[in-house]
């Protein structure tokens, strides 16, 4: 009979002669349907648990088996499948594709194998997902079906390098200790809204954050009146805007930059000051260790980091 699978109707019609389209690949056609006392039938309707004959190879538990789809799928290659069921090419399928992906491509992706109790909630979670669209990052999604998660499934994710999703499935107890062996990341989910809010939290701390300088002033170096390692105390002229207390600098010398630093204080004759105001002439302590020279120009501004944030399209 070749590999024999029972799968559980979800919704619409099997039929003998289709297509049996799993997982984007055609698995094999249907030869022959069993019920559960063992008669052969020719359909099988919603909530009708079914046994299939004429798979080419065994899918795995929780896969999707999608007849409605067997159009857009791609034939499936025998030998290769087989290789990676027996384990023998099982650790290099996912990582060689993600190596090459990441070869032609500089877009990060947060890897991702899903679980859930239903085909609706799947289907929604991987519609939503989706709609994430972004040119730096990116859900990849390298294994999905339903039911509890088994250690097939913390295999696939640690090749795979992803965190395991379980929308209102668990672990069973074997795989709970496997996946405290491997170290893997499992998170659970009851409602889709929250799974949706925490991908869309780690692709943002994925993107590099948004830098935003804001320009403050000038000045330029009267006098130097002290040197250390990390710091000099200078004499400035501030000659446009402002130079503020904790703000930074950038050291030019002939109009070429050739340092920064930082104003850790300011002040006005022995007074300390948060900020000195263009045309006139302080003493800063400016955190570098670069050598400052009488006449050396100063820029002064600040610079923040923003996080980045990732709209759904």
């Amino acid at each position: 009979m070749g590999p024999v699978a029972t799968v559980l109707i979800q919704a619409g019609t099997l039929r003998r002669g289709d297509r049996l389209a799993v997982n984007g690949e055609i698995y094999g056609t249907v030869r022959a349907m069993k019920d559960y006392k063992g008669d052969a039938i020719e359909m099988a309707g919603p909530s009708v648990p079914v046994q299939i004959i004429g798979f080419k190879v065994a899918p795995e538990v929780g896969d999707i088996l999608d007849v409605g789809k067997a159009d857009e799928a791609v034939k499936i290659d025998v030998k290769q499948k087989r290789n990676q069921q027996t384990g023998s090419e099982r650790s290099t399928v996912v990582s060689v594709e993600q190596h090459e992906e990441e070869g032609t491509t500089n877009k990060k992706t947060l890897n991702l194998l899903i679980k859930a109790d239903v085909l609706g909630s799947l289907e929604a979670i991987i519609n939503s997902l989706s709609k994430i669209k972004h040119d730096e990052v990116g859900v990849k999604i390298i294994g999905k079906g339903l039911g509890n998660i088994t250690e097939n499934d913390v295999t696939k994710a640690e090749a795979g390098a992803a965190i395991l999703i379980g929308f209102n499935v668990s672990p069973t107890t074997a795989t709970e200790l496997l996946l405290k062996e491997k170290n893997l990341t499992f998170l659970q989910y009851k409602v889709i809204y929250d799974l949706i809010n925490w991908v869309k939290e780690e692709l943002e701390k994925m993107l590099d954050k948004e830098k935003i300088i804001t320009e403050l002033g000038s000045g330029r170096a009267l006098a130097v009146f002290r040197r250390e390692k990390n710091f000099t105390i200078v004499g400035v002229k501030v000659l446009g805007g402002k130079v503020v207390k904790d703000c930074l600098a950038r050291i030019k010398r002939g109009g070429l930059l050739i340092n920064t630093g930082k104003i850790a204080m300011c002040k006005i004759g022995q007074q300390e000051v948060k900020d000195v105001i263009e045309g006139t002439e302080c003493g800063v302590q400016l955190e570098t260790r670069e050598k400052i020279e009488i006449d050396d120009e100063l820029e002064f501004y600040h610079e923040e980091t923003k996080t980045r944030k990732i709209i759904f399209q």
